[in-house]
């Protein structure tokens, strides 16, 4: 932990001058290891485990001793001559109770560890999506920025394009008059979309868990993203189920352990011992009259009644299993056709990316002839402008659908329960 907490200073004090490039699995990597919930979670997993570790505890015996100095007394008469002393002594007793309920109970113990387990799993596994998954919310919103500006200058060039048609008498001033009104819409656009990035980026920096004024530049690309070759593979046990499979075995073991305790007898022996340091014939000596060993069997005869309290938590908790069945066996069907659902949406975005693209290359081919031809005149503002918002519109598409694969593939990669860039490779 002190080297964490080090490398952590080290990290800021780093941030704290310069801008830093920052990847997606460096930001997981910060963010798993500053988030103060998980720091939680990881604490009652090791009281779990320690509970679990040291739950075979139950079967070792319990041993008491004690120390005493006792001094005669007397109503009815004197005190014997040499009788008149303080005696001392000690007592030990030891004693070991064996119940099947003691087996039982631990491993309700183990069942609740990797109960634990699953939760810090769970909160992990949520905690990484969501930097993913901003990461490259944060990516789509800068390239819409930059996009943004690009449209502002675009606008701005041809507003001075046509005023200078305009002086030239080859425009109307209306033309002049639409290019002006079109390049100041574009003002608020730009810094709408420039508050959106900021405030992304400062929420980013909060779930990183790092000071609101550290600086950083995310490093990556929206384009740079797409499915694996060898294509997606078979699912697994999903965190859920697996949550609910091991919350039944935990409720398993507590009806076990009840109904062990309330079924089967349980052996008790016990040894006690209380040495007293007296007067004998011999002499003064320790001497032991009171020492014992027992074995006894018991057996709770009422819980055998329909209506005795083992008897109805037993019946609790087996509804509670069977509604946890039931709900298992619904968790299956529904991640299934998730499952199934984020690969058909996978499938139908990298379909369309490519259709994107060639709608962007060629909006941008018709708006650069289009924009060379208003500039000779041979062509009017209105062509031009609506050239221009065609390719404002097609970039704004393409960017979307890439975030939107990036999006899915992240959801698919959760419902599958494998690592998060599994089902991905950079270009």
């Amino acid at each position: 932990m002190k080297i964490k907490s080090l490398c952590f200073i080290v990290f800021v004090l780093t941030f704290a001058g310069t801008v830093q490039a920052l990847s997606v699995d460096e930001a997981v990597r910060i963010a798993l290891d500053n988030n103060l919930s998980l720091r939680r979670a990881a604490l009652n997993v090791g009281t779990a485990k320690r509970a679990a570790d040291r739950s075979w505890n139950s079967l070792l015996p319990t041993v008491n001793a004690g120390a005493m100095v006792s001094h005669p007394t007397s109503i009815t008469g004197p005190i014997p001559p040499g009788r008149d002393v303080w005696t001392p002594g000690f007592s030990i007793n030891a004693g070991l109770t064996l119940s099947a309920a003691v087996i039982e109970n631990i491993n309700r113990a183990r069942a609740d560890y990797e109960a634990g387990l699953l939760s810090y799993e769970a909160a992990r596994q949520e905690l990484e999506l969501n930097v993913r998954r901003l990461f490259y919310q944060i990516l789509l919103l800068d390239a819409n920025r930059e996009l943004a500006v690009r449209n502002f200058q675009s606008a701005q060039a041809r507003y001075e394009q046509t005023v200078a048609l305009v002086r030239a008498g080859q425009a109307p001033h209306l033309d002049e008059l639409s290019a002006r009104v079109d390049m100041e819409n574009l003002r608020p656009v730009v810094r709408s979309v420039e508050m959106a990035y900021e405030n992304a980026l400062d929420s980013f920096i909060t779930i990183l868990g790092l000071p609101i004024e550290t600086a950083i530049k995310l490093d990556g690309s929206l384009s740079a993203v797409t499915v694996a070759s060898d294509g997606i593979q078979p699912a697994g046990q999903g965190l859920e189920e697996a949550r609910l499979a091991q919350s039944i075995r935990s409720m398993e073991a507590q009806r076990n352990t009840i109904r062990n305790s309330a079924y089967i007898p349980s052996l008790r022996m016990s040894w006690n011992s209380t040495p007293l340091y007296i007067d004998t014939p011999a002499g003064r000596s320790w001497n032991d009259t009171g020492g014992s060993f027992s074995v006894s069997l018991g057996w709770s005869l009422d819980s055998f009644l329909p209506w005795s309290n083992a008897k109805t938590q037993m019946d609790s908790l087996n509804d509670g299993i069977r509604a946890t069945q039931i709900q298992l066996a619904d968790t299956v069907r529904s991640r299934e056709n998730r499952i199934n659902q984020n690969i058909r949406t996978v499938e139908r975005i990298l379909e369309s990316l490519e259709a994107m693209q060639l709608n962007v290359e060629l909006a941008r081919t018709t708006y650069e002839m289009i924009e060379d031809a208003y500039r000779r005149g041979a062509a009017d503002f209105q062509r031009l402008r609506s050239a221009g918002d065609s390719l404002a519109q097609a970039e704004n598409r393409l960017l979307q659908e890439e975030f939107n694969l990036i999006s899915a593939i992240l959801d698919l990669e959760r419902e599958l329960n494998i690592p998060f860039g599994t089902l991905t490779v950079s270009n």
